[in-house]
């Protein structure tokens, strides 16, 4: 993971030819969420992590995430993944847009994140955006319809 300083850590290389994956969100979601994929799935080259405070500027917020973007592409295309439809990330990642080869998702989540790094290699931009909407959606499961749908057990 790099952090919008630039600075790759542990000596990672950016990854050449995969599409590159930069998550936006508020405060330290993107790199909280970019640490857990990696605890998962270890090291992920060419995913970046953008954090923005309700303190920073708008302009400098975002310089970075151009900054970040165009450092994220590795000739495949970047995928932004954001935290919230209609949040300053999201907002601020829609002038990056270019369909085809810089596509925006708002909603990530750890399943959409790690499906994101495991999938790039395999398609283009798009087709990987599309595919994890429909994966975000199934990622939500409620516990309680697993639950009624088991046999009762110990006199429940």
């Amino acid at each position: 993971m790099w952090t919008d300083d630039g600075a790759p850590p542990d000596g990672l290389r950016q990854g050449a030819g995969v599409i590159g994956i930069v998550v936006v969100a508020h405060q330290d979601l993107a790199q909280a969420l970019v640490r857990a994929a990696e605890g998962i799935a270890g090291p992920m080259p060419a995913v970046w992590a953008v954090a923005l405070s309700y303190r920073d500027p708008v302009e400098e917020a975002r310089r970075r995430l151009e900054k970040t973007i165009r450092k994220a592409d590795q000739g495949e295309g970047v995928l932004v993944l954001t935290d919230m439809f209609g949040g300053t990330p999201m907002n601020l990642s829609l002038p990056f847009l270019e369909p085809g080869r810089v596509e925006v998702l708002a909603g990530v989540n750890l399943p959409v994140l790690l499906k994101a790094h495991t999938a790039r290699r395999d398609t283009g931009v798009a087709a990987l955006a599309e595919m994890l909407r429909q994966y975000g959606a199934r990622s939500f499961v409620l516990a309680s319809e697993l639950w009624e749908a088991k046999p009762a057990e110990g006199g429940r």
